[in-house]
């Protein structure tokens, strides 16, 4: 793999499958995140996929890559995310050049910088990426691993945030998604007197009524603001879908 890729973009790509945030934490949330590797993997020759996941969570964002000049069969590779972030932001160029064989090369628009870092063999948690890799959602009759999703649910990015900041007054990273098929609200609660309950704005909203609770930080996962659609069912794995990128969390299950 050797191709020239925007740096800004590659940069924020890598941030967003960290998924920095706050996750449940016994009676409370702490700040966490997915493991530290992430795995880049050229599909086409024009778009990088990025990936991330642990025992509950997977996600996956695309990226456009702008020139493509390796043919060999290094289309894969896992990088350790704190360190190549840190390179990558003293890249101050418009393009960074990244380049696989034994070992990792990145290249600054122009040639003047130069980085290497060791390639990770496998990422700890490859076998759930691999549900993800080929994984494509179809509105019409969205299915994730034997799940047929019974409501789909279209808000935006902002309103998301608006919510999930008014739900961690309560700190403790778990959020009860709820839906009549007709409203949709987000609820966080540490008991029946000590909780917050927002109602949600959609786009638009269609299907049966459904209740799962997850845990853990989601909103982030997207910028600025954008549609985003979420698929639902009782108390199974929940998928958020936009554009470029898709999440998916496993339902909290109290113990």
């Amino acid at each position: 793999m050797r191709i020239e890729i925007n740096t800004k973009t590659l940069t924020n790509a890598i941030e967003d499958v960290w998924m920095k945030g706050k996750y449940h934490n016994g009676e409370s949330a702490k700040n966490s995140q997915l493991t530290d590797y992430a795995m880049l993997e050229l599909v086409q020759d024009n778009l990088l996929n990025l990936y991330n996941a642990d025992n509950q969570t997977i996600c996956r964002v695309s990226i456009p890559v702008i020139r493509n000049t390796g043919r060999d069969e290094h289309n894969m590779m896992v990088v350790e995310i704190d360190k190549i972030l840190k390179y990558l932001k003293t890249f101050t160029g418009d393009t960074v050049l990244l380049e696989v064989a034994d070992y990792i090369l990145l290249q600054s628009e122009g040639g003047g910088k130069r980085a290497s870092l060791p390639l990770v063999v496998n990422h700890p948690n490859a076998s759930m990426i691999a549900r993800i890799q080929n994984f494509t959602i179809t509105p019409e009759k969205p299915v994730f691993s034997s799940v047929n999703f019974e409501t789909v649910i279209t808000t935006g990015s902002n309103i998301l945030t608006d919510a999930i900041k008014t739900c961690d007054v309560i700190n403790n990273a778990k959020y009860m998604f709820n839906t009549d098929g007709e409203d949709f609200h987000i609820c966080s609660r540490k008991s029946d007197i000590d909780m917050v309950d927002v109602e949600v704005s959609t786009l638009s909203i269609s299907g049966e009524a459904s209740t799962v609770e997850i845990t853990g930080q989601f909103h982030k996962f997207f910028r600025g603001t954008v549609p985003v659609t979420i698929y639902l069912k009782d108390e199974s794995p929940v998928i958020w879908a936009g554009e470029d990128r898709i999440l998916i969390k496993a339902p909290y299950i109290t113990r």
